[in-house]
């Protein structure tokens, strides 16, 4: 199971300047993150995985008794071909502003041969994250 972690610059801007529930939202591939940058490096274009990651659509952003919580939709699937590529995290970012809010460390490289696809199950209990 992959390990959910904040880029720590995220934090401000989820505060003064992310819309969550009306800005756009994608999930990319990685291969390294600094999480006090807040930046990462992202999947080489090919073989299966297009830069920019897939869309991963609001379905509830919501207030209740003080929490704020937002769901977001699952991902598109990648499938690898060609050589396949290989990716350790699966980053948030909001597409809106640039902004990377969150990541989830796989714990080692996961090479993903053609054929193979990889799936980002969102927690559509949880959501992606929550502020109170």
């Amino acid at each position: 199971m992959a390990t959910y972690n904040k880029f720590t610059p995220a934090i401000e801007n989820l505060f003064e300047g992310i819309n969550a529930g009306t800005d756009s939202w994608v999930i990319k591939l990685g291969t390294a993150v600094n999480q006090a940058a807040g930046t990462f490096t992202e999947v080489a274009n090919g073989n299966g995985y297009t830069t920019g990651g897939n869309a991963a659509t609001v379905s509830t952003a919501t207030q209740t008794a003080g929490t704020y919580k937002l769901v977001l939709n699952s991902p598109a699937v990648w499938t690898a071909t060609g050589a396949g590529f290989t990716f350790q995290y699966a980053v948030l970012t909001d597409s809106t502003t640039g902004t990377n809010v969150a990541y989830w460390d796989y714990g080692s490289s996961q090479a993903v041969a053609a054929g193979e696809t990889v799936t980002v199950t969102l927690d559509a209990t949880n959501g992606v994250f929550q502020a109170t």
